[in-house]
């Protein structure tokens, strides 16, 4: 058995493919590109990497990050021999791997039947319930990275109107979240894509503020499998990290000068790394992922 990964990438093409080279090896790739990106730019060229056809425009804190994300899963149901895979695992294209890769796919078949996506109860803090009680239009009025357009300010203005209504979903008994990046079981996976009221909870979520990030746990929490994902508490995404290091700003990228710290986690792989930025502190981490192959070389070189 072996963990399958499913990647969703946007931007950044070169860092998206030094990823893929180094997943390949140890388990097939799904991947989806942005609708808005151009897909050759991110292909390799290596049978075990294969992309999404029917592609999603992604957008920032949105409902089309969930849609994008289901087309992954659906995707590599289809495509790979379910009965071989430990753990479906979500990436970006600005994950990379702290450790040997062959090390995780001996940690992946062991600990076969877990699911890792830890999960907070939205209704612990006032601030995280918002996210489903009030209105939120990222999906209609996109994120772009400017501060001053029209789009923002209507955004702004409608989600200030927003506050004042009160919404509840009659089909969730209780609403969860937690990190975007998670590993599922096939058994997990094949209950999000078959889950009955698909179309009702997406469309509730279309007004909520990332529901990637509650999606898939709200199902699971109050699914037959419930008993397989772990509750815990905190306020934000990094308190309830699964096999990833997150730093709590959600912004920060990672350098080479970071490396003893990100090492010392002990997690499986960290986030946000990218070309250029982090491009020695990947050199040093493929050194240390590959210290097996890197050993055997200097014995056929001696």
């Amino acid at each position: 058995m072996s963990p399958v990964f499913l990647l969703l990438v946007h931007a950044d093409p070169q860092q998206a493919k030094r990823l893929l080279r180094r997943l390949v090896p140890v388990g097939r790739c799904i991947v989806h590109v942005d609708a808005k990106a151009e897909l050759s730019a991110f292909r390799i060229d290596d049978p075990r990497a294969s992309y999404v056809k029917d592609r999603v425009d992604v957008r920032w804190g949105a409902i089309s990050q969930v849609d994008a994300t289901l087309r992954l899963m659906r995707t590599a149901l289809a495509e790979c021999e379910v009965s071989q895979v430990s753990h479906f695992m979500l990436l970006s294209g600005n994950c990379y791997p702290l450790r040997p890769l062959e090390e995780f796919r001996t940690f992946s078949q062991l600990h076969a039947g877990s699911n890792f996506i830890k999960m907070i109860p939205l209704a612990s803090t006032r601030k995280l319930h918002e996210r489903v009680r009030h209105f939120w239009f990222y999906e209609d009025l996109p994120v772009d990275g400017r501060k001053f357009t029209l789009a923002r300010l209507s955004r702004g203005l409608l989600q200030f109107l927003g506050k004042l209504g009160r919404r509840s979903f009659p089909l969730v008994a209780q609403w969860h979240f937690g990190s975007q990046w998670w590993a599922l079981t096939p058994e997990a996976v094949s209950y999000l894509v078959s889950y009955p009221h698909e179309a009702s909870v997406k469309r509730f979520l279309r007004f909520s503020k990332a529901p990637d990030e509650i999606y898939f746990h709200t199902l699971l929490a109050n699914s037959p499998l419930q008993h397989t994902v772990e509750p815990v508490s905190g306020s934000g995404v990094w308190d309830a990290a699964n096999l990833h290091l997150i730093d709590p700003s959600l912004s920060r990228w990672f350098h080479t000068s970071d490396y003893e710290e990100i090492v010392a986690s002990g997690k499986w792989f960290v986030r946000k790394v990218g070309s250029g930025i982090s491009s020695d502190l990947c050199d040093r981490l493929d050194r240390n992922g590959n210290h097996n192959l890197v050993a055997q070389a200097g014995k056929e070189t001696a």
